[in-house]
């Protein structure tokens, strides 16, 4: 393959062998003139081999510039050298079209990502981590996107000093967590007042740390969810209200009609007969026994808002789902009703205040036995698992489940399912786990299974 240039190179050795040869036999005959003429020879098919050797090395060479300068619009060109350098030639163009397409590709990807970073609604800083101690007047900022500049109320700077500048306060919440972390941050601006959730992070590329800063106003979500809690418990309230006020002023109604003549007047005794008394008097009835559901209703919604402070003693997880299961044994028999506890380590604990969370156990297992109603083998599952920082007891049923229309309203105070329900045990559970530092979530699927996970925060214990 490489016969043609092999060819070159040999022909020219051996011409510049033969004039040497040729040479030595005129410094003998002492044929000076000659000799010189020889000599000029040799040296003129010296440089002739080197040119030709050079022309060959070029080619790599602007090969290597090529990559090296990303310059995509060199081409070789097909050469008569042999098939060899004709393969190679053809190696270097494929070589500078597929750098050529990565480059295109990365530079797609940066715009797609860059775009994606654009219109999210986190606001994004990234710089240099020695330039933001550094405020030199060229140190610039890597990435800025809109949402940041929205937030912070900001032009789109170029370098960092300029923004740092600007918001010095942001700087300075920034440097108390500059080694990573988390926190949130209060401000006001010129029309509202604001609530940011600052977050730093950094990365070392290329031996060198990077801060990438992201913030995002949480104040109004936090308030839209408030909203919506409100009108919830406000709905259910205001629903529980007119189930006793309606029945108590339909019978006060009643009670006025029945001692009143045409004319407003109050009728004596005389004019009322045995019927109407007892009519009146079951009405009285009514009406105190709705006035003391309302009462019980007041005195539940007392006990939602004032969860009393955990009294927090480390529990033996085995132990104390043993005596649940002892406590629940005789209700959960009556119902034929099977309670089964997974294998648990004999060391497990967790740091909670046995009574209030034992109050949620019998809470959940009582809403279990309600699902479970004509459900065939109707089986009560509780398990523990531990997922990294958390431990989770985990209250399963295959009762009828949740349907998804009301999965997110049954933590709302009130809101029940039950007929004769108080709506308070989900919400009441809920809010004792939440002073445990954890959380109490579900997941359902309806008309198979519902579990109930109790959270514990091990990190918070």
């Amino acid at each position: 393959m490489i016969k043609r240039f092999t060819l070159q190179i040999t022909v020219r050795i051996l011409i510049i062998m033969l004039f040497c040869v040729l040479l030595s036999y005129f410094f003998m005959k002492n044929y000076w003139f000659s000799s010189l003429g020889i000599i000029t020879v040799i040296i003129l098919q010296g440089v002739f081999l080197i040119k030709y050797v050079n022309n060959t090395n070029y080619s790599l060479v602007k090969f290597v510039d090529a990559l090296k300068n990303e310059d995509h619009s060199v081409y070789f060109s097909p050469t008569k050298k042999g098939d060899s350098f004709a393969k190679v030639y053809d190696d270097f163009n494929l070589i500078i079209k597929i750098f050529k397409q990565n480059k295109i590709e990365k530079e797609a990807q940066y715009t797609y990502f860059k775009y994606i970073l654009e219109h999210v609604n986190l606001g994004i800083i990234s710089i240099k981590k020695e330039d933001f101690f550094e405020a030199k007047t060229t140190n610039e900022i890597l990435f800025l996107n809109k949402a940041a500049c929205d937030i912070l109320k900001q032009p789109k700077h170029k370098y960092w000093h300029r923004l740092a500048n600007n918001i010095p306060w942001l700087v300075k919440e920034i440097e108390k967590i500059i080694e990573g972390g988390k926190i949130l941050v209060d401000f006001e601006d010129d029309l509202e007042q604001k609530q940011l959730s600052l977050e730093v992070i950094e990365i070392e590329l290329i031996n060198a740390p990077y801060l990438i800063i992201s913030f995002q106003d949480i104040r109004s979500e936090i308030e839209q969810k408030e909203i919506e809690a409100w009108h919830n418990v406000i709905k259910v309230l205001a629903h529980e209200m007119l189930n006793s006020f309606t029945p108590v002023s339909s019978l006060a109604s009643t009670i006025k009609s029945m001692t009143e003549d045409r004319l407003g007047t109050i009728l004596s005794l005389e004019n009322l007969n045995n019927e109407d008394i007892q009519d009146i008097n079951m009405a009285a009835k009514t009406i105190k026994k709705r006035s003391d559901g309302l009462l019980d209703f007041v005195k539940d919604y007392r006990t939602i808002s004032s969860v009393p402070t955990p009294n927090k003693q480390h529990i033996n997880i085995k132990q104390f789902l043993g005596s649940i299961k002892l406590l629940m044994k005789q209700t959960l028999d009556e119902a034929n009703i099977a309670l089964n506890i997974l294998p648990i380590p004999n060391n497990l604990t967790i740091s909670a205040d046995s009574k209030l969370i034992e109050q949620v156990l019998i809470n959940l297992i009582n809403n279990s036995t309600y699902a479970l109603h004509r459900i065939q083998s109707p089986t009560i599952t509780i398990s523990c698992i531990i997922e990294g920082a958390k431990t989770l007891i985990l209250v399963n049923d295959n009762g009828i489940g949740i349907e998804d229309e009301i999965i997110n309203q049954i933590f709302i105070p009130f809101y029940t399912t039950k007929k004769n329900g108080s709506g308070i045990g989900l919400s009441l559970s809920k809010s004792i786990l939440r002073k445990h530092g954890g959380n109490l979530i579900v997941n359902s699927i309806p008309g198979k299974t519902t579990t109930f996970s109790l959270i514990f925060n091990n990190s918070s214990n």
